[in-house]
């Protein structure tokens, strides 16, 4: 997820928007090519779809978003 700025009321605004999305499980504030990453909880690509359309897009101050999925897990240690 990238922002469209970079000033403490678009954070706070996004971040406070995040936490009251049921689906996203974590959001990390990063470094590097995107500000957030995040991970999402769906049943399957059609929810994901939905989600993306109808509350990923409208979260405030995006102006980009890019999705990954995971095909299988190779190791995964906690």
């Amino acid at each position: 997820m990238t922002l469209d700025k970079q000033d403490n009321r678009t954070i706070q605004t996004f971040e406070q928007t995040v936490q009251s999305v049921p689906e996203i499980a974590e959001c990390y504030l990063m470094s590097g090519s995107y500000d957030y990453l995040m991970l999402v909880q769906v049943s399957d690509t059609a929810a994901y779809e939905r989600l993306h359309r109808d509350v990923l897009t409208s979260l405030p101050g995006v102006s980009r978003i890019s999705s990954h999925f995971a095909l299988r897990a190779v190791t995964a240690q906690t």
